[in-house]
């Protein structure tokens, strides 16, 4: 017999299972068991995990018949709804007949319907069986002393399991539990400083009172309890299969409340409860948006509460917070009709004592809102409930000035006309007059004239600027208006979140460079400032008509990690590189060097370093740390080089320059970089995409890519290997960096070919029209010629 069985329902998600297992193994106790039910075919479970001599494998459509429990489920929603609408046998058939009737006259089920079902409309189930049935099956195969629930997604931290299961034997407890936190995080990158910080219970201590009120406070689940079988079977638990969500509130509620006296908590050891930062491809059970969740936690609850009506007050506290917490979270949006009515009646019955304190946990408006749902007062609760939301998000006594203009064109903007004339511009959120955006512009400008009113997103007129249009800053009250109006839109980065784009708008994403490093659906972890990263990217991406593609690799890439259509994705080149094969280029690079006071005869070394995704102060805010010896590369290279600095629009941290302004020239706040590339003789880079749009030149190019190692594997990863692609050697010291300045020619020969090889891959499609035909795709309506996958 096992010391512990772990029962580990799994539906889909391999790479998350393979860390999860992988978490189990690292405890290192001998005989546990982990009981792994597969809620669907089996395909993508790794066959290495299978191999495991500690792993029990179930099939859940080998445990039940499929049509036989969708019947039953079916059974058990009807009529739950039946009793929710408040209607006997006879009344709810006419009900359904008439909803039949109105469904074929609409015939409006479309698969929007499928994500966002309309109100009181029957729910298939999420999955085949669900957790709760998988997890009945995996108690069934359970061999352990102990069962311990696990969800597939998540893992525990070095020695969890064998500190509870120590408790358990040493205190002869019913059920033991530590902290859980959550992360975004693999294992590998989970931050154990900062949760040790966070800790909800600290040290060894009898789980009551203030203690079982602090662990519940989080999490009313299963997650991290072990629990002794022999306890378990004698209460006689089970998880219900009919409700998809929250099916273990009963069963742990149930289980506490038996236990009392016979409990304890070891506050070092530690279960990670992982976020899923996919929720469109691969969302958790808790990240599922579905109207039947409210139903599921309110049926959910009543049975807790039966079930723990003589516990003691502590339990009964945490799960009554727990309710009060999950209507304000759901209220009104979820919460309506005979909904609200169920959810009142239950949160009358709890305590006023009890109801009081949980007022005063809650913000201000959120306890108003939480005594008027109490009262039943729906309409007088609902006001505050929209204050609770403002506050949230509010700065200072009157919160950001951008809540308010959302206010002005939610109500009065977007139902004023489109201004079919109007363009709007924007380029890196308005901090440069710049890239593909300017380009477009300037060709709309020559080509059209005055045909089209122009307004540009910028913080600073740029004295460049052709014609004299309006500028504006961003998310200003001009910004506002103008975007909401304008028939056209051309940006190089995603829009606001909060921008809602009218049908007839035409919005025209150029993005901002072909990708080496993976992309939002393509990465694992999101190192970044905003975990929302991969949400926000799917729902912006569908306001797109058209992404400018610059190669059939960025398509293939923005296809795939923009869940943008192929038939959306224009591979018209790049309209910022039109200028590098401009007859003005040799003029150009001399109005550069002009402008920055470089000697004409020096070479321009061009260093363009990129920002890392695991470095930052806050949103959109990276740090930097400049890895270059400027002073070595004076002392080498000062008599007949200049280094040109060029930093991404990222990074926040300004660089300190003092004693090198006669050598190092800084092209960070340079407006146009397609400029820098011509004015540069080799260009240094890292990870960053200016050598794809460099290579154009054909000009040398080195790789300083001193965290190359542990960038490729643990940040963010690569879409190709750069030791075999790159046109160019990769240099990880400055002693190395130094070396290949110094034999830059035998290198260009070295990579010749390689060169070529690059060249043809992703520069083939620019030629210096690439502004042409993006305009005439989308402002003459010629006919794109789409990107087809490659055989």
């Amino acid at each position: 017999m096992a010391k512990i069985s772990i029962i580990v329902p799994y539906l889909k998600g391999p790479a998350y299972l393979e860390d999860c297992i992988q978490s189990i193994e690292d405890q290192k106790m001998d005989d546990i068991e982990v009981v792994l039910v597969d809620d669907k075919d089996g395909h993508d479970v790794p066959e290495a995990i299978l191999q495991k001599s500690f792993v029990k494998y179930v099939r859940m459509e080998d445990e039940k018949d499929v049509d036989e429990f969708y019947e039953k489920k079916g059974i058990f929603l009807e009529e739950r709804r039946r009793k929710r609408l408040g209607m006997n046998k006879e009344e709810y058939a006419a009900y359904l007949l008439q909803k039949e009737q109105q469904k074929e006259e609409e015939e409006e089920a479309d698969d929007a319907n499928v994500d966002n079902p309309v109100e009181g409309e029957l729910e298939l189930p999420l999955r085949p069986f669900g957790v709760a049935a998988a997890r009945n099956t995996g108690v069934k195969y359970a061999t352990g002393t102990y069962l311990y629930f696990l969800d597939a997604d998540d893992y525990l931290l070095e020695d969890a399991l064998p500190k509870l299961y120590h408790l358990a034997e040493e205190k002869q407890a019913d059920i033991v539990t530590g902290n859980r936190y959550a992360s975004w995080f693999r294992p590998i990158s989970f931050d154990f400083e900062k949760a040790k910080a966070d800790s909800e219970i600290e040290g060894i201590v009898p789980l009551d009172g203030e203690t079982l009120e602090a662990v519940l406070s989080t999490r009313f689940t299963m997650q991290h309890f072990l629990i002794r079988r022999s306890y378990y079977d004698a209460q006689g638990v089970s998880f219900d299969e009919m409700i998809t969500f929250y099916s273990d509130v009963p069963v742990i509620a149930k289980l506490l409340a038996g236990a009392k006296g016979k409990m304890w908590v070891d506050g070092s050891s530690i279960y990670v409860w992982r976020r899923r930062n996919d929720p469109i491809h691969l969302p958790a059970l808790s990240q599922k948006k579905r109207k039947r969740r409210t139903d599921d936690y309110i049926e959910s609850y009543e049975k807790a509460k039966e079930e723990i009506k003589d516990a003691e007050e502590s339990l009964q506290f945490a799960l009554n917070r727990r309710l009060c917490r999950f209507t304000i979270s759901k209220f009104p949006n979820r919460l309506k009709g005979a909904k609200s009515v169920r959810y009142t009646k239950n949160l009358r019955k709890i305590p006023k004592d009890q109801l009081k304190k949980i007022k005063k946990e809650l913000t201000f408006f959120h306890g108003i809102e939480l005594g008027y749902i109490v009262k039943g007062k729906y309409r007088t609760a609902k006001p505050f409930e929209r204050l609770a939301h403002v506050m949230q998000k509010k700065r200072g006594l009157f919160g950001k000035p951008i809540q308010y203009w959302r206010f002005l064109d939610k109500h009065i903007f977007q139902k004023m006309p489109v201004k079919e004339n109007w363009v709007f511009v924007e380029s890196f959120f308005g901090k440069s007059y710049s890239d593909s955006p300017k380009y477009l512009y300037e060709y709309l400008y020559d080509t059209y004239g005055d045909k089209y009113h122009y307004i540009w997103c910028l913080n600073k007129r740029a004295k460049e600027m052709k014609g004299h249009p309006p500028i504006c800053k961003r998310h200003t009250l001009r910004y506002v208006y103008y975007l909401s109006r304008s028939k056209y839109i051309i940006c190089n980065t995603r829009q606001p979140a909060w921008f809602k784009k009218r049908p007839e708008v035409m919005f025209l994403e150029t993005w901002h460079g072909t990708p080496l490093k993976k992309l939002a659906f393509d990465l694992d972890d999101i190192h970044a400032a905003s975990q929302n990263h991969k949400t926000m990217f799917y729902r912006q991406g569908k306001a797109w008509n058209y992404l400018i593609s610059a190669n059939r690799f960025s398509t293939d890439v923005f296809e795939r990690a923009f869940c943008v259509p192929r038939e959306k994705i224009i591979e018209v080149g790049y309209p910022r590189n039109d200028i590098l094969y401009s007859e003005r280029a040799d003029e150009i690079a001399k109005e550069v060097k002009k402008e920055f006071g470089i000697p004409e005869d020096k070479r321009v070394i061009l260093y363009a370093p990129t920002w890392r995704d695991n470095q930052f102060y806050g949103k959109g805010k990276y740090k930097f740390t400049l890895a270059m010896d400027l002073e070595r590369m004076r002392k080498e290279f000062g008599k007949d080089s200049v280094i040109l600095l060029r930093t991404h629009y990222y990074i926040a941290d300004s660089l300190d320059l003092t004693g090198l302004e006669d050598f190092v020239y800084n092209g960070s706040t340079y407006n146009d970089v397609s400029r820098l590339y011509l004015a540069s003789d080799i260009c240094i880079t890292d990870y960053s995409s200016v050598f794809f749009d460099y290579a154009n030149l054909r000009r040398p190019m080195l790789f300083f890519a001193y965290d190359y190692e542990d960038y490729k594997d643990e940040i963010r990863g690569m879409y190709f290997d750069m030791n075999t692609e790159l046109p160019g050697p990769i240099v990880q010291t400055n002693d190395e960096l130094v070396d290949a300045l110094h034999h830059i020619d035998e290198i260009s020969e070295k990579y010749k070919k390689r060169y070529d090889r690059f060249y043809d891959k992703f520069c083939h499609v620019d030629d210096g029209h690439a502004s042409k035909r993006a305009i005439d795709i989308v402002f003459e309506g010629a006919k794109p010629t789409f990107a087809e996958t490659e055989e």
